[in-house]
């Protein structure tokens, strides 16, 4: 004969749900009355830690350790995108989203490359010697060519 399940709900109410048979005293699957055994089946690999995110990771301190983590993921960038492209001579070519996604990614991440090598530039203090230089040699030259002194 069918019975309910003996055991409290979480608010403390008995719960409703049927018990399975055989199950002594009688429990519904949810509080225990199933014969399998609780969670996921043997050799399931859904939580799998893999340590993808948990490799060292050290702390980007400087304009030039970024723009030497930006060079290198820029340079994998390239590869993976060569070999997206050998690849379609092989099998099927690529799927035209999927290139137009890694080109964009590809001309950001130049962009962006192109601003820090500027920035890097000018904290250094290198932009601003380069750029006096060619204005002082330019008036030079406009100096000498009109003869007179600028």
């Amino acid at each position: 004969m069918p019975q309910r399940c003996t055991a409290l709900t979480a608010r403390g109410t008995p719960c409703k749900a049927w018990a399975m048979a055989d199950t002594a005293p009688p429990r519904c699957a949810a509080h225990g009355g199933s014969h399998k055994r609780p969670g996921a089946p043997a050799g399931n690999t859904n939580a799998l830690k893999h340590g993808f995110y948990a490799h060292p990771h050290q702390p980007l301190t400087d304009i030039a350790d970024i723009i030497n983590d930006l060079a290198a993921k820029q340079a994998a960038l390239s590869a993976h995108i060569d070999d997206a492209l050998s690849d379609a001579d092989d099998e099927a070519p690529p799927h035209i989203a999927d290139l137009v996604k890694l080109f964009s990614l590809h001309g950001q991440n130049a962009a962006r490359l192109g601003r820090l090598l500027r920035d890097q530039r000018a904290l250094s203090g290198d932009a601003a010697d380069g750029i006096s230089g060619a204005i002082a040699q330019a008036l030079d030259e406009l100096s000498t060519e009109l003869g007179t002194a600028l």
